[in-house]
């Protein structure tokens, strides 16, 4: 097998740790599987152009030199994206034109960006034929697809890197919110920091983890941020263990969003959720969850953090979460997926 995407460490992110946790199960049950790793959030222009080509040699030789049974990658929403598979799946089917091809959608604006505009049509219909089988996070979203393509749809959701994990402590609530995200102005950050700027927040503590992936962006951050808001520009599994685990509450403002990894660690730790509505957020934590907004709206974010830090019971909102991710989004679950979606046994 050959997955071609982003990985640890060159890229920290939902779906590159998603990739990593797909290649380690399936080398569990003893499966050979290569990984190239396509990462290129540091590259601009004409340098990620010259980068996402240099990989393309790099898939050509497993694909020449030996018989490729599956090709598994991710299928972005973008129209550099896609122009960029479409070329990397033509160019690997004139190779190894007998590879059974899976791609997998992370992303939970399936249905927006393809009735958008034409081109987005065209270039998703394009892209999707290249495919055998396509991975999707959620029903909802495997229905999008099937009404664009009706080539296999398997329904993959995410699971939690940090099951199991405890630092021997108790729940607490101590006003300590914590958002885990890249510092990209997609994420909502921008409307996060405006929220803990509040004279009502003041007695409120926001840390933020993630890496800096828009320096411009972070610089107006820094210049607006209050004393309560505070930046780890990090991303390393410990660190957001440590965090996670100690926080009060775990804050997702993003204006997109398919199935997010933090959100499954949260609800894996029993830590409660505030979070937009957006992608399969609603499903994840029960559409009938009291702590959801609509993005952008920093007043309706400000809103929803009073109103959590009025309810009682907030120990037993985590472990209603905790319970509705093991028996939905478990690691065991995603390992039973992994095992039926490849054929392993």
């Amino acid at each position: 097998m050959l997955m071609v995407g982003d990985f640890p460490p060159g890229t920290f992110t939902g779906i590159s740790m998603v990739n990593a946790l797909v290649k380690e199960t399936l080398e569990a049950k003893g499966q050979i599987v290569v990984a190239i790793d396509e990462s290129a959030w540091r590259f601009k222009g004409l340098s990620r152009i010259i980068h996402y080509f240099s990989r393309y040699v790099d898939v050509a030789r497993p694909l020449v030199s030996c018989r490729v049974e599956i090709l598994y990658t991710n299928i972005p929403l973008s129209r550099f994206g896609l122009l960029r598979l479409i070329l990397f799946s033509f160019f690997a089917r004139i190779i190894s034109w007998k590879t059974t091809f899976y791609g997998h959608i992370h992303r939970g604006d399936i249905r927006l960006f393809f009735t958008s505009s034409s081109v987005n049509r065209f270039l998703l219909k394009l892209s999707l034929s290249f495919f055998n089988r396509i991975i999707v996070l959620s029903k909802q979203f495997a229905d999008e697809v099937k009404a664009i393509n009706s080539k296999q749809v398997f329904i993959l959701p995410n699971t939690s890197l940090l099951e199991g994990y405890s630092n021997g402590r108790q729940y607490q609530y101590n006003r300590s919110f914590l958002c885990v995200s890249n510092i990209i102005r997609s994420k909502g950050i921008g409307e996060l920091v405006e929220a803990f700027s509040s004279p009502e927040l003041t007695d409120f503590k926001l840390a933020i983890v993630g890496n800096i992936y828009d320096n411009d962006f972070y610089r107006e951050l820094e210049v607006v941020a209050t004393p309560n808001v505070v930046f780890h520009l990090s991303k390393s599994r410990d660190v957001v263990a440590r965090m996670l685990a100690g926080c009060s509450c775990l804050v997702v403002p993003s204006w997109n969003e398919g199935q997010p990894l933090v959100i499954l660690e949260a609800m894996s730790l029993g830590i409660p959720v505030i979070a937009t509505r957006v992608g399969d957020i609603p499903d994840m934590l029960g559409n009938d969850y009291e702590f959801l907004f609509n993005p952008r709206e920093p007043y309706m974010l400000l809103k929803t953090i009073l109103n959590f830090d009025e309810v009682s019971g907030k120990d037993e909102i985590g472990k209603v979460l905790l319970n509705r991710y093991m028996a939905n989004y478990s690691q065991d679950v995603f390992k039973r997926n992994i095992y039926e979606l490849f054929k392993v046994s």
